[in-house]
Formats: C-alpha cells, structure tokens, sequence
C-alpha cells in the first residue's frame, strides 16, 4: 500500500501542474493538498523516506505558488483536526 499513495500524490500533483484550466486547478490543488498532507502523515518523518519528504516540501512549494499566481491568492491553512484544508484569501 506504501508504494500506491507514493504514486497517488505524486500523480495528482503533477496532473494540477499540467492544468492549465482555472475550474479544474481549484478541484485539482486541494485535491493534491490533502493527498500530499496523507502521505507526509504516512511516512512520519521516516529515516529512508527522507527523499520522498524532501520532493513533498518542493510539490508544496509548487502548489502553493499556483494558488498565489492562477488562483488569485488562495492560500491552504491546515487544521490539526482531522487534517482538513481549510482555504483563506492571503492578505497583503
């Protein structure tokens, strides 16, 4: 099961990187998000998925930068409780 929400993350994150369509970037970055947010829980700071933790800070990064530019400053605060995604307009 490890090895499928390895590819599960990584394969939401780059279909929200390849979209070009704002309706489905608003569907697609949360979506990636939570599913990211799932796998850094699932490794737990893990000693020899180190590299794999490393590529989730970058993908964060990457979505991040997409609700900042496309999405008109969306930015994602997680909740500690039940790791949802709960979305606030960045202030400037």
């Amino acid at each position: 099961m490890r090895g499928d929400s390895s590819l599960h993350w990584k394969e939401i994150f780059l279909q929200a990187m390849n979209e070009s369509d704002r309706e489905k970037l608003r569907r697609l970055v949360p979506k990636a998000e939570a599913a990211i947010f799932l796998r850094r829980e699932e490794l737990e700071n893990s000693a020899e998925a180190r590299e794999e933790l490393s590529t989730i800070v970058v993908a964060m990064d990457a979505l991040r930068s997409i609700r900042v530019q496309q999405l008109g400053g969306v930015t994602p605060r997680a909740s500690h409780d039940g790791g949802r995604i709960v979305e606030s307009a960045e202030s400037s």
